[in-house]
């Protein structure tokens, strides 16, 4: 069997297996609370009214409009003219 040389790196594992060498149960409980709570929004926002399932897909629309758009002058895109 060959030895890993201080040169070579180690071999990187998930942070849920770095403490006790397994996988976590309170991670994979947390992950279970989280995906219950998100679940449980869903239940509490959902809605049959199609006037508020308009308005939802219109500020969807007009938000992916708006991400597609170019930045203003002057605004994002990188450091061009600063410093």
């Amino acid at each position: 069997m060959r030895h890993q040389t201080p040169s070579e790196p180690g071999q990187i594992q998930p942070a849920a297996t770095l403490a006790s060498g397994s996988t976590s149960s309170n991670a994979l409980s947390s992950d279970s609370e989280t995906l219950d709570l998100v679940a449980r929004w869903g239940r509490e926002d959902a809605t049959s009214d199609p006037e508020q399932i308009l308005a939802a897909e219109r500020d969807i629309a007009d938000f992916k409009q708006a991400e597609n758009q170019p930045p203003p002058p002057g605004e994002g895109g990188g450091s061009k003219g600063k410093g």
